[in-house]
């Protein structure tokens, strides 16, 4: 399949409008993730929509188009769940996007029969099993596309396993074997190399240079002694170092984007961005300078032992990582339990799913963390998480914890925050299913609300017997809320 090489780019979210007409000489090609466009109307749909103005905005900026898949990692014996293909395939023919990609991760295990999504992508086993069954998955899940795939290189914050396959061998097998690409994310991977992981260069060495497609740029900052995948700044002097060695050795490079969340844009200025364009667009004309036909270089060492099978791995990483008591210690858990990287990944975790309650019951939220502490409320939300099944959508993880809350037995005699919490449960059910309720409350809760939006409580309320009527907010959308994304 013949792919036109691109150019320098830069993953688009909202807010970085300014950035794209800034800099339209610099900017050849735009990436974005378009799970993170996507939306519902009320509660109970099975199927998602797209944010059509966004898609007219993207359109008007004629620009070549990547698609960049988020939520659903190709890495793992939970293959994607079909219910979200045909939105995508929808945008794909509304956008013309030039290829695909997905991690090289995994998110969803099953309990009792049940899917449950990690909400943060863990890294796949790499054996000769995880070969065999995650190649098979990739060549299954780009068999939906008419374009070509690439899946992306994972940051792994575990220590390198005895039974493991060295991380660039594991790569370039999966893509031989699913004849897909490679999006080689030079900060991921330089992330794995200072956390202990594979060196990037004999990374490199391991994998055919022909493979890869797609670069990925981004910058990061050290947490607990980690240095994170954060995606939090522009790229530091060492990345682009790492980034121009490597991009001249790539003889099928096609493109080279920089992704930086919008969270991180009040901190980083408009100017240093196109610093970086400048940089990158620098170093992407000495693509393949030094390229000359090489053979990767095999593994260079074997496994030690022998290793767990994939539905073990997972399991474990995964339980795990969410902080969940295993009651059968294996050697794997027993390993696992000491690897230091599971305090990042839980940490992790842990603010991403405290944002998806916090963003739906604010006042709740807010009042716990004024009346009693962010520690009682973190506390909450621990315990809370111990047994509830996250999902997709905000609203749905803010009813579940609303029941939670309702039922502790500390807060019960709290009458003012019970009747918060139902009016901000009903509430929400209001504006999912679009239907009219009463609510009856001692006090009024317009009279609290200026008060918590500066995390202040009122010295008084006037208490009373009080109907609140919640009506339907006409048009109310829903953002989808797949994974901590990195």
């Amino acid at each position: 399949m013949n792919i036109p090489e691109l150019g320098v780019g830069i993953i688009y979210f909202p807010g970085f409008e300014n950035v794209l007409a800034s800099n339209p000489d610099l900017i050849q090609v735009i990436e974005i993730e378009p799970q993170n466009f996507w939306y519902r109307y009320k509660s109970g749909l099975d199927s998602f929509v797209y944010d059509t103005e966004k898609v007219r905005y993207l359109k008007s900026l004629d620009k070549p188009l990547l698609f960049h898949g988020v939520g659903y990692p190709i890495g793992g014996t939970v293959e994607p769940l079909p219910e979200h293909l045909p939105c995508l395939k929808k945008m794909m023919t509304e956008l013309n996007p030039v290829w695909m990609s997905e991690h090289l991760s995994f998110n969803t295990i099953h309990i009792d029969g049940l899917p449950y999504n990690t909400n943060f992508l863990l890294p796949p086993l790499q054996t000769q099993e995880g070969i065999e069954l995650i190649s098979r998955s990739i060549a299954s899940y780009a068999a939906n596309f008419s374009i070509p795939f690439a899946f992306e290189t994972g940051t792994n914050y575990l220590a390198p396993k005895s039974f493991e396959l060295d991380d660039g061998y594991f790569v370039n097998q999966l893509a031989l074997q699913s004849q897909a690409h490679i999006l080689f994310d030079v900060h991921n991977l330089l992330a794995n190399h200072k956390n202990g992981r594979q060196n990037i260069f004999d990374y490199l060495k391991q994998v055919s240079h022909e493979k890869i497609i797609h670069i990925h740029l981004a910058g990061g900052f050290y947490f607990k002694n980690y240095y994170l995948d954060a995606h939090s700044s522009v790229s530091s002097d060492e990345v682009l170092d790492v980034f121009e060695k490597i991009v001249q050795q790539l003889p099928n490079l096609k493109a080279v984007t920089f992704e930086m969340i919008p969270e991180y844009l009040n901190f980083v200025s408009e100017d240093a961005i196109r610093v970086q364009l400048e940089k990158m667009n620098t170093i992407w004309d000495k693509r393949g300078k030094k390229t000359k036909a090489t053979t990767p270089q095999h593994q260079h060492k074997f496994p030690e032992a022998i290793p767990p099978t994939m539905r073990e791995w997972e399991d474990a990483v995964a339980l795990l990582a969410l902080g969940k008591d295993i009651p059968l210690k294996t050697p794997l858990v027993s390993e696992l339990e000491n690897d230091k990287g599971f305090e990042i990944i839980r940490d992790l975790i842990e603010k991403f799913k405290g944002s998806l309650i916090v963003s739906s019951l604010k006042l709740s939220c807010r009042y716990i963390m004024v009346y009693y502490s962010v520690e009682e409320l973190n506390k909450l939300l621990r315990d809370f998480w111990t047994t509830a099944l996250p999902k997709l959508f905000a609203s749905d993880n803010g009813i579940d914890f609303a029941d939670y809350l309702l039922t502790c037995k500390e807060l019960k005699n709290n009458d003012l925050l019970m009747d918060l919490i139902s009016y901000e449960k009903k509430s929400i059910q209001t504006l999912l299913d679009q239907t009219q309720r009463n609510v009856e409350m001692t006090f009024n809760p317009t009279e609290l609300i200026p008060f918590l939006a500066e995390y202040k409580l009122p010295e008084s309320l006037n208490r009373g017997n009080y109907i609140i009527t919640l009506l339907p907010e006409e048009n109310y959308t829903e953002n989808i809320n797949t994974v901590f994304h990195s």
